[in-house]
C-alpha cells in the first residue's frame, strides 16, 4: 500500500525437503497476476518496492508470512532460488517487500502462509510490467487556435522512462472550472511516440482543469497515480449579454443606475472597456472590474468590451433610451413543486420585441441583480434560481426594442407565502373634532410580512369589557373608534397573509374620561338656565300672556308687569320724591276761594310716570314715605 512504512522482515534458508515437498505441491497451482484472487501485488513506481495486500479470509485466518521465489534467476548454486520470507504483523492486511530484496525485469512467485503451511496458491508477479506507475507531468504552457470553434494543445510527458521500456497507454480529462463532473479525452495516447493532448469546442473566458494517469499497455486493471490539476483560462472575450439595475424610465431616481454584465465564469480574472454615449459624446473607461459600472446620466447608449481580447472591436451593447410600449398584466406564482417562479404577462403594443424579465431578492444590493433574455413572442418564463419560502422577491418585466427600453411596473413574488413575523405598530393621532380616538398604524416591513397582506385585525381590552377585535383593509393606515368605553383600554393589530395571521405587533395604551357624567349633569344645568330663560322669552313677547300660567308660579306671573301696557318706551320727566320727615307741623283751616276772573285753575301735578300701570305699583303710604295729615284750627 503506497504511503505504509515496510513491514519487518527476516530471510531464513527452508530445508531442502520442505521445500522440494512445498513446490511440488503449488508449482501446478500457481495463479497470474491480476486474476482474481485472495492477494495482489504491484510495484510502486518503475523502480519502487513491491506491494502485497489481501482480503480478510472468511474463517478468520491471516496468513503469519509472505514468501517470494524469483522464477527467471533459478541456480542451485546461487541464493536468489531460495525462498524468502517477510513476516506479516499481527492483524495486518498487507506488507511491503523492499526493492533490495529481489532483481529488476525478474518474474516472482509470491504466496501467504501460516504455520502449518500455504493459505492459497501463489501468484506470479512480473516485476517489470505489474506497476503503479507514477502520473503523467503536464506543460502549462497551452496553445490556443485562432479562429472558432475554440481549441487548444497541451503537451505531456509519461512517467520516469527506462531503456529498453514497454509501452505505457495514458488516459486525460478535463472540465469546467469547479465542477464535479470530468470528461474523457477520446482516444487514449500512447507513450510512443508521443503526441499531445487536444482539446476541442471550448468557450471563451472560461476556467477549465485537466488531469491524467497511466498505465502499463499489458496492464489494464492497474492505473497510475492522477496527476496535478493544471487549471488554465481560455482568452478573453466580451459578455454575453448585459442589462441595467435600477429604473432608467422612471420619474424619480429609486437609486443609482447601474450597468450589469454576465461574470464570465469561476477562476477567471478579467478586466473590462466600458463606453457610453452622452448627448452625443463617447465617455470610455478603461480597466472596469467585472462585472458593473455606474452609469452616467442622460445617458443613451453603451456598451461593454474585454481587455486583451482576441478582436478588440467587439462590444457588447445596449440602448439605453425609453422607447416603446411596456408589458402590461404582470403577475407571478409558483410551480406545484414550489420550486420556481413563473411569470406571464400581455404583449404592448405594436411589433413583438425581445423581453428582459430580471428579479431579486428583497434587501439585496443591486449589483445582485440576475435577469434572463427572452426571444419575440414569448410571455411566460420559469425563473431559475434557489428562491426561499417567505422571501419577497422584485420582478420587472421589460419590453427592448432597437430604439430602447419600456418596463412595466414591478411585482413581488413568493416561491410560498407564510405567516407574518410580526404585528404593525400603533400610534394616536390627534382626535377627531368630536374628541373620538384616531389610531394610526405603519406598514410592516415587507421581509417580516412574508406574504401578500390580506388584512390587519385591530382588537381593544380594556378593564370594564370583554375582548373585541375587527378586521381592517390592508390598504387602510388609520381608523376612528367612536364606540370605546370610558376608562383605560389596551390595544393591538396583526397583520395576516393567505398563510395566516401573524404575531400582535407593540400594545398601546388609552386613557378615555368618563363621557356619562356629562350627560348626567346636563339635565339638571338645562333646567336651571332653561326656566328664567324661557321665562324672559315669554316675557318679552306680548303674544304668549296666556301662556304665562303654564310656565311660571300663580304667585310669580301675576306680579309679572304686562309689556303691552307700558309707556316705557315714551319719554317723560322722571321726578323724584322726596321723603318728608315725620315732624308736628301746625294745623291750618282752608277755606275754599272762588278762582279769579281770567286765571286759570293751577294744573295738578305730573302723575309719577314709572313706566308701567298705577295698580302695579306701591303707593306711598306703603312705602311709609308720606304721613296722614291732620286738620289744624287757626287761632
Amino acid at each position: 500500500m503506497r504511503g505504509a512504512q515496510a513491514a519487518p522482515f527476516r530471510l531464513r534458508p527452508l530445508s531442502n525437503p520442505w521445500l522440494l515437498s512445498l513446490l511440488f505441491l503449488l508449482l501446478n497451482r500457481i495463479r497470474p497476476q491480476g486474476s482474481p484472487g485472495p492477494m495482489q501485488c504491484y510495484r510502486i513506481g518503475l523502480l519502487g518496492d513491491l506491494n502485497c495486500s489481501w482480503e480478510p479470509l472468511g474463517d478468520s485466518r491471516t496468513p503469519s508470512t509472505l514468501h517470494f521465489q524469483s522464477q527467471k534467476y533459478i541456480s542451485p548454486y546461487s541464493h536468489l532460488n531460495r525462498t524468502q520470507v517477510v513476516a506479516v504483523p499481527t492483524g495486518q492486511s498487507w506488507v511491503t517487500i523492499p526493492r533490495e530484496q529481489f532483481t529488476e525485469f525478474d518474474t516472482l512467485l509470491v504466496w501467504g502462509a501460516e504455520a502449518d503451511g500455504p493459505l492459497w496458491p501463489p501468484i506470479s508477479v512480473d516485476l517489470e510490467t505489474r506497476v503503479k506507475l507514477d502520473a503523467p507531468r503536464l506543460c502549462p504552457d497551452i496553445n490556443f487556435s485562432e479562429d472558432d470553434p475554440l481549441e487548444t494543445t497541451v503537451h505531456w510527458a509519461p512517467p520516469t522512462l527506462r531503456p529498453h521500456q514497454k509501452d505505457m497507454v495514458c488516459q486525460f480529462y478535463y472540465r469546467r472550472c469547479q465542477e464535479e463532473a470530468w470528461t474523457l479525452l477520446e482516444p487514449e495516447l500512447k507513450s510512443i511516440p508521443l503526441t499531445p493532448v487536444e482539446i476541442q469546442d471550448l468557450e471563451l473566458a472560461t476556467g477549465y482543469e485537466m488531469s491524467g494517469r497511466c498505465r502499463m499497455q499489458v496492464e489494464e486493471d492497474l492505473w497510475g497515480e492522477w496527476s496535478p490539476i493544471l487549471s488554465f483560462q481560455t482568452p478573453p472575450s466580451a459578455p454575453k449579454d448585459m442589462w441595467v439595475s435600477g429604473n432608467l424610465c422612471g420619474t424619480t431616481a429609486e437609486q443609482e443606475a447601474l450597468l450589469l454584465w454576465k461574470a464570465p465564469g469561476p477562476c477567471v480574472q478579467m478586466s473590462y472597456r466600458v463606453q457610453f454615449r452622452v448627448e452625443g459624446r463617447e465617455l470610455l473607461q478603461e480597466g472596469i472590474p467585472c462585472c458593473n459600472s455606474s452609469i452616467p446620466a442622460q445617458a443613451e447608449w453603451a456598451g461593454v468590451s474585454a481587455v486583451n481580447a482576441r478582436n478588440q472591436e467587439i462590444f457588447t451593447n445596449l440602448s439605453l433610451a425609453c422607447s416603446g410600449s411596456a408589458p402590461h398584466d404582470v403577475a407571478v406564482s409558483s410551480t406545484s413543486d414550489s420550486k420556481e417562479l413563473l411569470v406571464t404577462w400581455q404583449q404592448g403594443a405594436g411589433e413583438l420585441w425581445e423581453h428582459v424579465v430580471d428579479w431579486a431578492r428583497d434587501g439585496d444590493p443591486p449589483e445582485n441583480l440576475s435577469w434572463v433574455w427572452l426571444p419575440p413572442g414569448n410571455l411566460s418564463v420559469l425563473l431559475p434560481g434557489n428562491f426561499e419560502k417567505g422571501v419577497p422577491y422584485q420582478i420587472r418585466v421589460t419590453t427592448v426594442s432597437p430604439w430602447g427600453l419600456s418596463p412595466a411596473p414591478s411585482v413581488w413574488g413568493f416561491i410560498e407565502e407564510l405567516a407574518p413575523l410580526m404585528g404593525p405598530e400603533l400610534w394616536r393621532l390627534q382626535d377627531a373634532p368630536s374628541g373620538i380616538p384616531t389610531i394610526a398604524w405603519g406598514e410592516v416591513p415587507r421581509h417580516q410580512l412574508r406574504g401578500h397582506l390580506t388584512h390587519y385585525t385591530l382588537c381593544v381590552k380594556s378593564e370594564t369589557r370583554s375582548l373585541v377585535c375587527l378586521n381592517v383593509s390592508g390598504g387602510t393606515q388609520n381608523v376612528t373608534l367612536p364606540n370605546l368605553h370610558w376608562g383605560t383600554c389596551e390595544l393591538w393589530m396583526t397583520a395576516s397573509t393567505i398563510a395566516g395571521q401573524g404575531p400582535p405587533g407593540p400594545s398601546i395604551q388609552l386613557h378615555l374620561p368618563d363621557n356619562t357624567l356629562k350627560w348626567k349633569v346636563l339635565p339638571g344645568v338645562l333646567l336651571l338656565c332653561g326656566v328664567p330663560l324661557m321665562g324672559l322669552v315669554l316675557a318679552t313677547s306680548g303674544r304668549c300672556v296666556h301662556l304665562w300660567h303654564k310656565v311660571l308660579p300663580h304667585w310669580v306671573w301675576e306680579k309679572v308687569p304686562d309689556p303691552a301696557k307700558s309707556n316705557s318706551v315714551q319719554p317723560h320727566i322722571e321726578e323724584e320724591l322726596q321723603a318728608q320727615p315725620l315732624v308736628d307741623v301746625p294745623i291750618l283751616e282752608v277755606q275754599e276761594i272762588e278762582p279769579l276772573p281770567g286765571m286759570e285753575p293751577s294744573q295738578p301735578p305730573a302723575a309719577l310716570d314709572s313706566g308701567y300701570e298705577k295698580h302695579f305699583l306701591p303707593t306711598p303710604e306703603e312705602l311709609g314715605l308720606l304721613a296722614t295729615p291732620r286738620p289744624q284750627v287757626l287761632a
